[in-house]
Order: C-alpha cells, then sequence, then structure tokens
C-alpha cells in the first residue's frame, strides 16, 4: 500500500469542506470563526517505533509529531484527543510508562488533553493523537503558497532520525538513539517566523528530499537543493552519506518557501523553488542525480 496513493483514490473524493485542502496538506482549518487548524498523526509499534523502545519516549514522540504539523502551519497547540489501542501482551507498568510520557510533553507544549479512547488489541500498541491549533495568522501557511524564485529554508539539522534509528536497532549509541526515540523538533520561535515570513511550509519527517518535493508539487513548482548547504546532524564530504541524511526520515524541522532577500533568524537557505518541475540537486557547485530512493513512503 501507498498511503499517498490510497487517500487520493478512496478518502478525498469524500472530503468537502473547503479547510480540509482537498487533503493536500497536514492539518484542516475547522469551521470556525477564530482561525483554528487540526492534524492526526498514529503511531504503530513496529512501524513508527520499535518494540524494545522504552513506551515514556514512545509517549513523547506522539505528542511531538503532531505539534510539529502545528508549528509548520505558523499555529499553537492548543487541545488533543488521545485514542489508545493497547495491546493486551504488555504489562501495567509500561501503560503508567506511556502515560507518563505523554503527561510530560502535554505540559512541554502547553496542550491540553480534552479525551479521546481506550481499547485493548491482541496486535501491535497503536496511539493516535488529534490535536488542534490556533493560527498566529488569519490562515495556516499551507504547502501550496510558495512561488518560483523564492528560497528555501530549513530549520536545524537534518538526518538525526536516520542515525538515531540506526543506532536504537544496534545499540551501539544511546545517545543517538534517543534522537531518533524523542526528537528535537522546530521550536515555538520557528513557527512565529513561519507566520511571519513564510508562503509555503510543512514539517521533514518522511526525509528532507521527498518532503521538499511534495512542498514545491503542492505548489505546482519544482525544487533546486544545494547539498553543501543543508546542515546535517553528522558533517561528511561523502555524498552518498550526504545524500542518506537527506533522505532519511523523523527529524521534524521545519521547511519553508519565503522570499530570497529574506534573512530569517534560525533558519538556512538550502535552496530555491523553481519553474521547472521535479528536484534537482547540486552539491558544491555541480549537478548530481537524485538518490532512486527520496525518502519514507508509506
Amino acid at each position: 500500500m501507498h498511503e499517498a496513493t490510497w487517500i487520493k483514490r478512496y478518502i478525498s473524493p469524500l472530503v468537502t469542506a473547503a479547510g480540509a485542502e482537498d487533503l493536500r496538506d497536514d492539518v484542516a482549518l475547522l469551521s470556525s470563526q477564530d482561525p483554528t487548524i487540526v492534524t492526526m498523526d498514529t503511531l504503530v509499534e513496529g512501524v513508527h517505533f520499535l518494540p524494545k523502545d522504552p513506551l515514556n519516549t514512545v509517549g513523547q514522540k506522539l505528542i511531538r509529531v503532531n505539534v510539529s504539523d502545528i508549528y509548520a502551519k505558523a499555529a499553537q497547540p492548543i487541545e488533543a484527543l488521545l485514542s489508545i489501542a493497547w495491546s493486551r501482551a504488555r504489562p501495567e507498568a509500561d501503560f503508567e510508562a506511556l502515560v507518563e510520557g505523554i503527561g510530560r510533553d502535554l505540559q512541554t507544549y502547553d496542550v491540553s488533553l480534552i479525551g479521546g479512547d481506550l481499547v485493548s488489541i491482541d496486535g501491535p500498541l497503536t496511539l493516535t493523537l488529534t490535536l488542534t491549533g490556533r493560527c498566529f495568522n488569519s490562515a495556516p501557511v499551507r504547502r501550496t503558497g510558495g512561488r518560483a524564485g523564492q528560497g528555501l529554508y530549513l530549520d536545524g539539522e537534518i538526518g538525526w532520525g536516520g542515525l538515531g534509528l540506526d543506532a536504537a536497532r544496534t545499540g551501539s549509541d544511546p545517545k543517538t538513539a534517543q534522537r531518533y526515540r524523542v526528537p528535537h523538533i522546530s521550536p515555538l520561535d520557528a513557527a512565529q517566523a513561519v507566520a511571519r515570513y513564510g508562503s509555503a511550509s510543512m514539517d521533514v519527517s518522511d526525509g528532507l528530499l521527498i518532503d521538499a518535493t511534495r512542498l514545491a508539487a503542492a505548489s505546482e513548482c519544482g525544487v533546486l537543493i544545494a547539498l553543501d548547504r543543508v546542515p546535517l546532524a553528522k558533517p561528511t564530504t561523502e555524498l552518498e552519506f550526504v545524500l542518506a541524511q537527506c533522505a532519511s526520515g523523523d527529524d521534524y524541522r521545519i521547511l519553508m518557501s519565503a522570499d530570497t532577500n529574506s534573512e530569517i533568524e534560525g533558519f538556512t537557505k538550502i535552496g530555491n523553488l523553481t519553474e521547472s518541475k521535479g528536484l534537482q540537486l547540486t552539491y558544491c557547485g555541480q549537478r548530481i542525480n537524485p538518490p532512486s530512493t527520496l525518502g519514507f513512503e508509506h
């Protein structure tokens, strides 16, 4: 199953609300007087986290991946609904750890839990959070607002998610593994910068290369990325390692387009939106071919 294909084929035809943007974005604009958005993410054991990951970190990750979507739309998180499909094979102590992690980051990001659901299942632990956010402006910053010639800006470093996953699987580097388990998402200041400067924006969750391509396509543009300008978790001159970090997921940093003359604190300009469609890459001024895998596809 390719998630994007199935959503477009089966689910998008059901959507009639203007605020849903035909499901081309990460949040929906609610039908209310206040500019309120909503997003939802699901974490499944064995897919989005490892079965042996400490459940307090899984709880934190659940909150952060949703907060990241809200921040990328230039909004502040407000209220949440939580759904837990709990595996009967797990002891109560695991549930306590999960809830501790969730509660810790609800407090960190000033989110109020207003309801949800809990069921017991024989399958893998499955967690879903629905999160609302209040826009800083009169509407969210969509993926669709970019224009050819605008700069492409990135907040933070790319590659920690992939490096952390490798470390978590091998047990080789607990500190790096923690960056996968509890991602360092963009700060609230970055969301405010999106509100001030951004024409199009999203968070990098499936990999920089694939998500930049998605943002450009939503804005009916192409994108040119200078790989040597991308801030990496592990800086290197080995092109293969550069590409590997740029195609890894779970980074949850904000990617946005803005006018090229903008100097945006906390962001690095890594390229431009272009008239010609598709992804173009350069490294130290030389054109290179994109890799066969641009990122994680569901």
